[in-house]
């Protein structure tokens, strides 16, 4: 009888443990993505209501004949990248990192050109 129950017991971990790491991981998942389209959408409400109609100026400085311009998915992966590298990326709830991704993939997905200039969301620096 006992050699039975722990029969069951083992066959019940079998099932149980991946299971459960499946559930947990598809929750992370889900939490990350409802961040990220919540992160996307409000970076696009902000970007048509601020910086569209020249309430908001964009983050750029001037170095003689050069410019360095500041796009959001560099300001968004600069805070994921120094929370990776200070060590506090695991006290960081997943939402939030969705919202950050979300804020990335908006510069990247839409920012064709950058206003008259032709430049496009990788150019960081470059020469007026």
């Amino acid at each position: 009888m006992l050699k039975n129950q722990r029969e069951r017991i083992k066959k019940y971990k079998k099932f149980m443990f991946p299971g459960v790491a499946l559930i947990a991981s598809l929750y992370g998942s889900l939490i990350f993505a409802i961040g990220a389209i919540v992160g996307y959408i409000t970076t696009e409400i902000f970007c048509k209501r601020y910086i569209k109609t020249k309430r908001v100026k964009c983050v750029a400085f001037n170095l003689k004949d050069w410019e360095i311009h500041i796009h959001h998915w560099l300001m968004g992966g600069a805070v994921i990248l120094s929370a990776y590298f200070f060590g506090f990326i695991g006290s960081i709830p997943v939402i939030f990192l969705g919202v950050l991704g979300g804020l990335v993939f908006h510069d990247i997905h839409t920012d064709k050109k950058l206003h008259e200039n032709d430049i496009a969301w990788y150019n960081v620096i470059y020469r007026k």
